[in-house]
C-alpha cells in the first residue's frame, strides 16, 4: 500500500467548512479547517466568495448608483453608454440597474459585440447577424447606385423584404437573385419552423401569390407560401399567405411602414433594437434573451434603454449626446479604454473597476440578493489576507504552506463555448512566497520520450538522459503558465460553484518550477 502511495505525486483535496458569515475571522476558520490535513509545501486555496463575505464586501444598487452619479457628475436625465458588458444575470444585471438609476430617468445605451460577449455568452444568433449585416451591405450599395440604374429597385425591394422578415422572426434560407440560392425570390423558415417560398412584388399581389403557390408545388420540403408587396414610394410593406390570397382571402398577415427603419437598414456595421421587433435571441444554454432582460432592467428604473449589436465600439458616438461611457469588459478593459482615449473621447470613460468601492470596483462582482439589489464584491487586500491566513496556519498547525485566494478558473467549456473566467484573474491574491514565482515552464516530457525512443535508446538510457537533463532532449517547452493560475483553476474546477460546501482546496505536490 505504501508503494502505491509513493506513485501519487500530486493531488487536490476539497475541504468542507461550516458556514462563513460577514465579520467572521477567515484566518481562524481556514486554519482550523486544514488542521490535521495540510502538509508542508501545500498550496491552500480559498475561494474569494467566502473571503469577501467574511470582509462584509457588499454594496447596494442604490449606493452604487450614487457613486456612479458622483463619479460622472451626472444631472437628471443623463445618458450613459455601456460598451461590451458580460451577458449575465449574476455578473452584470444589478450593475446595469445601478447604472440606469444613476441617469435619473435618462437613457442607457447597451452595446453588445456580435455574436458573443467577452466570455462566450451568445447574445445574438450568429447566422441571423451574418445574413442581416450582409443584406445591409447590399442595400447600402444598391441604394447608392440606384440613381443611374432604376431597375435596381427590384433588388432593393427584396433586400428590404428580407430585413423586415428577419425583424418578424423569419429566418432567411435563400434568396435567388441576391444569394443565388432557392427557387423563389426568398425562401424563409417561419417562426414555427416551416420552410416556405416567398415572391416579392411592388403592387401586383395576385401575380406574386400565384407564383409562390406554383413554386410551393415544386418544393416537397415546403409547407406554406407567401407573397410580399413593397411600396418604395409610401415606404410600406405587406405580407400575405399566398394560398389564402389565391383563394380570395386578401387579408394581410402584416402591414408595416418601414420609413423609420431605412437609416438602420443602410448601416452595415450595427444591428439596432428598433429593427428587431419582438425577435428573441435566447442564449442556447440559459434560455435568456439578454437584450430583453437588460432593456427591462433599465426601464424598471424609469430610464429609457437601447441595445445595439456591433463590433465597432465607437458606434455609441452616433447615438446622440453622451454624458459618460462605461466599459463592461473584464480582460480587455485597459486596451479598450486606451482605444477610446486615443480616439479622442470627449466624455469620461471608466472601466468596471473604476466604479464602485475600491480596490476592484464592481468588476468580478456577483449578485448576493437580487430582490434587495445587493452585490457581493471581490475581496479587499487579497494578497495581505492570503499572507495572514498562511501565518495563522503556521501558528496553529506548524505547517509551512502557501495560500492563494481563487476566483473563476481559466477554463473554456468545449461544449458551450463559454469561457468561465469572468473575474480579472484566477488567483486574486496570494501569500508572499507564491508571488515570487514567474511563468511555470518545462520540457515536453512526452515529446522527449518519443524522440529518444525513435533514436534507438533503451528504457534505462532514456530514464538516465531525462534524469540528467541532457542535451538529447527536445528544445520544445510546455506552454508557459503562472503557477498561481494553474492552482487557482484546479481549485475552482474541484470546488465548483454548486455550493457543495468546499470553499477550501489543498493542492499538494505541485512543482514550483
Amino acid at each position: 500500500m505504501s508503494k502505491k502511495n509513493e506513485l501519487v505525486v500530486a493531488q487536490a483535496l476539497a475541504v468542507k467548512t461550516g458556514l462563513i458569515l460577514p465579520n467572521d475571522d477567515i484566518s481562524e476558520i481556514v486554519s482550523e479547517a486544514v488542521k490535521g490535513i495540510a502538509e508542508d509545501g501545500d498550496i491552500v486555496c480559498v475561494t474569494e466568495a467566502v473571503v469577501a463575505r467574511s470582509q462584509n464586501r457588499y454594496v447596494t444598487c442604490d449606493d452604487l448608483s450614487k457613486m456612479i452619479k458622483e463619479g460622472f457628475k451626472l444631472n437628471p436625465g443623463s445618458t450613459l453608454a455601456v460598451v461590451y458588458p458580460i451577458a449575465s444575470r449574476n455578473r452584470f444585471a444589478l450593475v446595469l440597474k445601478a447604472i440606469a438609476k444613476a441617469t435619473d430617468g435618462g437613457r442607457v445605451i447597451v452595446t453588445f459585440p456580435i455574436p458573443s460577449d467577452e466570455v462566450g455568452n451568445q447574445v445574438i444568433d450568429p447566422e441571423m447577424a451574418r445574413i442581416r449585416l450582409g443584406l445591409k451591405t447590399v442595400y447600402k450599395h444598391l441604394t447608392s447606385a440606384r440613381g443611374s440604374t432604376p431597375h435596381l429597385n427590384i433588388l432593393i425591394r427584396e433586400v428590404i423584404t428580407a430585413l423586415i422578415l428577419q425583424s418578424l422572426g423569419y429566418s432567411i434560407v435563400g434568396m435567388r437573385k441576391i444569394l443565388g440560392t432557392g427557387l423563389s425570390d426568398i425562401t424563409v423558415r417561419t417562426p414555427e419552423g416551416l420552410i416556405a417560398p416567398l415572391e416579392v412584388t411592388f403592387t401586383d399581389h395576385q401575380k406574386a401569390a400565384k407564383k409562390a403557390v406554383e413554386i410551393l408545388a415544386d418544393m416537397p420540403e415546403a409547407r406554406k407560401a407567401f407573397a410580399a408587396g413593397v411600396d418604395l414610394g409610401r415606404k410600406e410593406f405587406v405580407l400575405f399567405d399566398a394560398l389564402k390570397y389565391v383563394s380570395g382571402d386578401e387579408n394581410p398577415i402584416y402591414q408595416i411602414s418601414f420609413a423609420d427603419k431605412l437609416d438602420a437598414f443602410a448601416d452595415d456595421e450595427a444591428i439596432y433594437s428598433e429593427e428587431l421587433g419582438n425577435e428573441m435571441f435566447k442564449h442556447p444554454i440559459t434560455g435568456v434573451d439578454y437584450r430583453r432582460l437588460y432593456l427591462d432592467l433599465i426601464e424598471e428604473t424609469g430610464a429609457k434603454g437601447e441595445v445595439i449589436f456591433t463590433n465597432n465600439p465607437f458606434k455609441v458616438y452616433e447615438m446622440g449626446y453622451l454624458d459618460g461611457i462605461i466599459l463592461g469588459e473584464v480582460h480587455a478593459r485597459k486596451f479598450r479604454k486606451d482605444l477610446f482615449l486615443a480616439f479622442g473621447a470627449k466624455v469620461p470613460v471608466k472601466t468596471l473597476d473604476e466604479i464602485g468601492p475600491a480596490p476592484w470596483g464592481v468588476i468580478g462582482s456577483n449578485v448576493s440578493d437580487y430582490q434587495k439589489g445587493v452585490l457581493k464584491l471581490l475581496p479587499e487586500d487579497a494578497d495581505g489576507t492570503a499572507e495572514k491566513i498562511r501565518e495563522k496556519i503556521l501558528e496553529k498547525t506548524g505547517k509551512d504552506v502557501d495560500v492563494l485566494i481563487f476566483g473563476d478558473g481559466a477554463y473554456k467549456d468545449p461544449d458551450t463555448g463559454i469561457y468561465e473566467l469572468a473575474d480579472p484573474y484566477p488567483s486574486l491574491g496570494s501569500s508572499e512566497r507564491l508571488r515570487g514565482f514567474k511563468l511555470r515552464e518545462g520540457k515536453k516530457l512526452k515529446l522527449a520520450v518519443d524522440t529518444l525512443y525513435n533514436k534507438g535508446y533503451s528504457r534505462d538510457q532514456i530514464e538516465e538522459i531525462l534524469s540528467q537533463n541532457q542535451e538529447e532532449q527536445s528544445d520544445l517547452g510546455t506552454t508557459p503558465r503562472r503557477l498561481v493560475s494553474i492552482a487557482a483553476t484546479l481549485a475552482d474546477l474541484l470546488a465548483g460553484s454548486a455550493d457543495q460546501g468546499t470553499p477550501i482546496v489543498i493542492v499538494r505536490g505541485m512543482k514550483r518550477g
